[in-house]
């Protein structure tokens, strides 16, 4: 006989309330005039943006796991946080001040791969 699991509802809305607060803020911070942000000496964005999908992937990893899903959480997670990174950096090419590179791109996949991989590996 297989063990039925069961879904904590309430643990479960916990994180994807944190997860879709989290892609909330990250629209707000795109959403600002780069003269409200902190200048960043040479390519050091790249690391900020790897590490703020690095952390969606991650939420969205666990959120998806406590929701029950048991397939391709890895990849959903991975591909859910590279899609907003995406449509993230073409909001950005409409805020005066901010613009949407290629680079800012990869850097968002590279930290949502991480993310969502680091998730995985704590087999959470």
């Amino acid at each position: 006989m297989y063990k039925e699991e069961r879904i904590n509802i309430t643990g479960a809305a916990v994180f994807w309330l944190m997860t879709v607060s989290y892609m909330g803020l990250i629209f707000f911070l795109s959403s600002r005039h780069s003269f409200d942000l902190p200048r960043l000496p040479g390519n050091f964005d790249k690391v900020v943006h790897m590490g703020v999908y690095l952390v969606l992937a991650f939420l969205l990893h666990l959120s998806m796991a406590r929701s029950g899903m048991k397939k391709y959480v890895f990849v959903a997670a991975f591909i859910l946080a590279s899609l907003y990174g995406v449509t993230d950096a073409l909001h950005q090419s409409f805020v005066p001040g901010r613009d949407a590179t290629v680079g800012d791109a990869l850097a968002d996949t590279l930290g949502a791969f991480l993310g969502s991989y680091g998730a995985s590996l704590l087999k959470v």
